[in-house]
């Protein structure tokens, strides 16, 4: 069974089953020192026992990573990810932005 990062919200896909999967999850296992067979979608980052600092780090390594910026909010510093598919969607959103042909101009 597949899970999905915001199964009731518009647009919402099977995160892990997008071909960037396997890139972003192993950043994020890298920087948060989990194994990566815990980093499912439906993962809490709270049970996960990911401290925020390491959330922060992360973030802001897949930012240099795939050169583009993730949109947080500047007071929750990465907590507005609950799951580890809240995380990668946002970075699957951040990467089809940074595609779009005006994205530079704005």
């Amino acid at each position: 069974m597949s899970v999905t990062a915001h199964p009731s919200g518009p647009g919402a896909r099977d995160v892990a089953d997008d071909p960037r999967w396997d890139e972003i999850i192993g950043i994020v296992a890298k920087e948060t020192s989990i194994e990566r067979a815990l980093l499912v979608p439906s993962a809490s980052i709270e049970a996960l026992g990911i401290p925020s600092l390491d959330m922060v780090q992360t973030v802001f390594e897949l930012e240099s990573h795939f050169d583009i910026e993730i949109p947080v909010l500047a007071d929750k510093a990465g907590a507005e990810f609950a799951t580890v598919g809240d995380l990668v969607a946002h970075v699957l959103a951040a990467l089809d932005r940074a595609r779009l042909p005006h994205a530079s101009a704005a």
